[in-house]
């Protein structure tokens, strides 16, 4: 081994276990509308940097937490909240982002969100929120397939 070398050997994502959490890469869309990130999934959470637009940065963060309906007990709900940096309006794309991935997963969600669009009109916005929704499909059945596939 060369000097400063590491002895650890690399790791190798085989499934979403305490000793074995999994990472991997995502994206939806194209040109100024794509978004894309890592997700990180260990075995009780789920940790998601979902970046795009011209100015890919730190916008929001949401936490959401898995929890019964209040409505209904036999359904997952969860709490979310949030904080946004000041000026950015990131925190309407972290907040349903995140509560979706954490009803759909049952794991306590974070998601850091930044997605900037110069001159950003409606539908640039509305194209954006399509692609994040593709991207929590993507996350969603990936996290959900069965560990041999990852």
């Amino acid at each position: 081994m060369k000097p400063g070398a590491s002895s650890r050997q690399p790791a190798r994502a085989v499934g979403a276990t305490p000793q074995t959490p999994i990472q991997f890469e995502f994206d939806a869309g194209a040109g100024r509308h794509r978004v894309w990130g890592t997700a990180f999934v260990s075995h009780e959470g789920l940790a998601v940097n979902l970046v795009g637009g011209d100015i890919p940065h730190i916008g929001a963060v949401a936490i959401s937490i898995p929890r019964p309906s209040r409505a209904d007990a036999r359904r997952r709900s969860a709490t979310t909240s949030v904080f946004a940096v000041p000026g950015h309006k990131e925190d309407e794309l972290a907040r349903p982002f995140a509560a979706a991935l954490a009803q759909a997963l049952g794991r306590t969600t974070v998601v850091v969100a930044g997605v900037h669009i110069r001159r950003a009109g409606p539908a640039d916005i509305a194209k954006v929120f399509e692609n994040a929704g593709r991207a929590v499909e993507t996350i969603i059945a990936r996290v959900k397939a069965p560990s041999r596939d990852r």
